[in-house]
Parts: C-alpha cells; sequence; structure tokens
C-alpha cells in the first residue's frame, strides 16, 4: 500500500532496488561520505511511468 501513495499521490521515487555498491565504493575511496541523489523522470507528457534514472552528484 505504500508504494501506491508514495507514488502515485506524492510523484516520490523509490529507491529499493537501487545498485549503490559502486557509488559506496566511490565515497570510501574518495574519504567523501555523503552524495545529492536526483531521480528525474521521463519528459512524456501523458506518460505513468518511467524508467529509474538516478544521479548521484558527488
Amino acid at each position: 500500500m505504500m508504494h501506491q501513495q508514495l507514488l502515485t499521490k506524492l510523484g516520490m521515487p523509490l529507491g529499493e532496488l537501487w545498485r549503490l555498491g559502486p557509488l559506496s565504493r566511490h565515497l570510501k575511496t574518495t574519504g567523501q561520505w555523503d552524495a545529492f541523489i536526483s531521480v528525474k523522470p521521463l519528459n512524456i507528457t501523458g506518460g505513468t511511468g518511467s524508467p529509474a534514472n538516478a544521479t548521484a552528484m558527488t
């Protein structure tokens, strides 16, 4: 039920299936432990879904 509320009513993407291992390894090598993660949906009028395209900026 939480998925329906977050996705359809709030437009909030869920990141439970993101591959964060590569980001974690990068942060460990640089000694930096914070990143801004942004998820932008495709710009399609009338679209009801979008592929996951998370971008992390360190």
